[in-house]
């Protein structure tokens, strides 16, 4: 076998010169933990922790301390010192204090960093974080996690944003990251994130809702097989395309039967939330007043369907 010592070596080199000397991660949750255990294994030799959460502060506890550790990484004592000696920085905080930390972050950024933001805030929220770090010097990238990290770990797929996201992808792709580049403009990326929330959440809502039900109903296992089978049976996305199609023909109709739903999940002694919100989502659909425009046309798209509600949305308001 011949080896090619030149390639080799320019491959090596390539590498290096991509990746990041010291990563610095602001926060210590399952998603920050999973990434730093998966960078430090590929070979990232500094990686520094700065915690500030109800639980973990400095002066840091010596479980907690001995855990960072084991993943390759380094507690520092204050925002201040990782912003000072970070190349990359990864936000990995609470919701509430994404912000927050954000601006802390830009107060104190050395020119050039790569500030990465992981944390599911608003595109709003994205946006303003996203300018200071710019207005600091540094570049940013709108990271949202289109997944969950106990599924997938630090495979976890990246739907990404930003001014930062080419060298974002370029430093890490060889690292391992699933980075998926959705353009230069923060936010746009988190809007399609929270809107992936509305449905995931909102299942997770109305399983939980029918099926505490059908616990309650004495049907647990026929409702759950009767609601999981036909899901089973085809895509995602088939099943969302029709969704779409019918929902111009058939929202009233599915209205009034959700009106029976509410009786009865009301009548096993459960607040029906989800079933009351569904039955005024279907009756908005129903407002809009195109059923019989849809009737007549036979075949149709679901962008169609979408169009239309926009167009009637946009001229009542």
């Amino acid at each position: 076998m011949v080896i090619d010592f030149q390639s080799a070596f320019l491959f090596v080199i390539k590498r290096s010169s991509m990746s990041p000397s010291i990563v610095g991660f602001i926060g210590f949750g399952e998603a920050a933990s999973c990434l730093v255990q998966h960078l430090s294994s590929q070979g990232v030799k500094e990686i520094l922790v700065y915690c500030s959460g109800k639980t973990n502060r400095p002066p840091y506890a010596p479980k907690f301390r001995s855990a960072v550790e084991a993943s390759g990484a380094v507690l520092v004592e204050s925002i201040e010192d990782l912003t000072k000696k970070s190349d990359v920085i990864f936000s990995a905080v609470v919701v509430s204090s994404a912000v927050e930390t954000g601006l802390l972050i830009a107060s104190h950024l050395k020119r050039g960093t790569l500030v990465i933001d992981i944390n599911a805030s608003t595109p709003k929220a994205k946006k303003q974080v996203s300018l200071a770090i710019e207005n600091s010097g540094g570049s940013f990238v709108d990271a949202n996690l289109m997944g969950a990290v106990s599924i997938y770990g630090a495979k976890v797929p990246l739907y990404c944003s930003g001014g930062g996201v080419s060298r974002f992808e370029k430093a890490f792709s060889p690292l391992g990251l699933s980075i998926e580049d959705a353009g230069i403009i923060a936010g746009a990326s988190a809007a399609v994130k929270m809107l992936r929330s509305v449905v995931t959440k909102g299942m997770e809502a109305l399983i939980v809702e029918a099926m505490t039900a059908a616990s309650l109903a004495g049907v647990r296992k026929e409702a759950l097989r009767n609601i999981c089978d036909p899901m089973d049976a085809t895509k995602f996305s088939n099943f969302a395309d029709m969704c779409l199609r019918t929902d111009v023909l058939h929202a009233e109709r599915r209205a009034i039967e959700m009106d029976g739903a509410v009786e009865t999940i009301s009548d096993l002694g459960i607040t029906p939330l989800m079933a009351i919100a569904t039955a005024a989502r279907l009756r908005a659909s129903a407002a809009l007043g195109l059923r019989d425009k849809f009737s007549l046309m036979g075949k149709y798209q679901a962008d169609q369907v979408l169009d239309a509600y926009v167009q009637k949305i946009e001229s009542s308001s």
